[in-house]
């Protein structure tokens, strides 16, 4: 990965944390890793564990936040999420925060999808 694209991510996982928590989420954990990938955030509200997939973009060209996430990355963050809670039965969903930055990195929007499976 580029420098800059793993700068733009750093910086949209940051947002999103900031973002996630002024929604009333506790942040849990961030950058997860296991042998199938990384967690972004795990962050819990209201006794749910929510497995957190954050994709930046600078403008929608090529596509947007949204469109990068796919059926497969679902899955791989589902069994990531297993390995998180190896066995314990927890109330928990897979969720995306989709952000979208300008030229400068100023925020043109940040949307919070929940439950993806």
């Amino acid at each position: 990965m580029k420098q800059e694209n793993r700068l733009t991510g750093n910086f949209g996982e940051n947002l999103a944390a900031t973002f996630l928590a002024k929604k009333g989420f506790e942040i849990v954990e961030r950058n997860f890793s296991t042998r199938f990938g990384e967690i972004d955030i795990i962050v819990r509200k209201d006794g749910v564990l929510v497995f957190v997939e954050v994709k930046t973009k600078k403008g929608d060209d090529f596509g947007t936040p949204e469109e990068m996430v796919g059926r497969g990355k679902v899955f791989r963050v589902k069994r990531m999420a297993e390995v998180y809670l190896s066995g314990k039965d927890v109330p928990c969903r897979i969720d995306m925060v989709a952000v979208v930055l300008d030229d400068q990195n100023k925020v043109e929007r940040i949307t919070h999808h929940e439950n993806l499976m």
